[in-house]
């Protein structure tokens, strides 16, 4: 028995393996990878942690990526770990420092929208709103702050942020609902006063809905 040649085989086999296995989870991993990054800043303030994080989350996901079962919701499974990730370094760090954003760090997903009305990031280009936005977010509990940030950054329908969660979609409502309070409460004066008897449609915080 030809005892090299058969290690040959094997190690073969398994490299054959291994990279199948890479090229799964980078294919089911690449369209979120945007999202997870803007969703890491959004909850940390901070877009170097946000990339340590990310990378965390993926190599994470990597080791654990046998476990993920085939037909199920990937972008929940991925997005759980980074956001657990998140809360983890929020509750070390308490009260980071402020770090300014910018346009690029902020910009989301736009295509879905209809109008720039129903933009749920649109006000956060606005530079005399993103810096306060992003202190008002950091007042927001670490899930509360989630919440917010996937539905009116992101987009997410009430069900794909209870996946993400682990919680009921009613969960989700009350934790939206008392971000957007705090939200408006901290951001009212960047709301537009009434105008010609009119309200303006501002896109606030407190008038932007999740898809659902």
């Amino acid at each position: 028995m030809n005892t090299g040649r058969i290690g040959k085989a094997i190690s073969g086999l398994r490299q054959a393996r291994e990279k199948r296995r890479r090229d799964a989870f980078e294919r089911l991993t690449r369209p979120h990878v945007s999202a997870l990054h803007r969703t890491a800043f959004r909850m940390t303030g901070d877009r170097h942690v946000a990339e340590d994080l990310v990378q965390e989350t993926c190599l994470k996901a990597y080791r654990a990526f046998d476990r993920f079962k085939d037909g199920t919701n990937y972008q929940a499974w991925i997005f759980r770990i980074m956001s657990n990730l998140c809360t983890d370094h929020l509750r070390r760090t308490a009260r980071a420092p402020f770090v300014a954003w910018n346009e690029d760090e902020v910009s989301g997903p736009m295509g879905a929208y209809s109008s720039e009305q129903d933009r749920p990031d649109v006000h956060f280009l606005h530079a005399s709103f993103r810096n306060d936005a992003l202190r008002a977010m950091s007042r927001l509990s670490p899930e509360v702050r989630l919440v917010v940030a996937l539905a009116l950054l992101e987009g997410f329908s009430y069900e794909e942020i209870a996946d993400v969660a682990d919680c009921p979609v009613g969960t989700v409502r009350s934790r939206l609902n008392r971000g957007r309070l705090l939200l408006q409460k901290e951001l009212r004066h960047h709301v537009p006063s009434k105008t010609d008897g009119k309200e303006s449609k501002s896109g606030s915080p407190a008038s932007v809905k999740p898809r659902c």
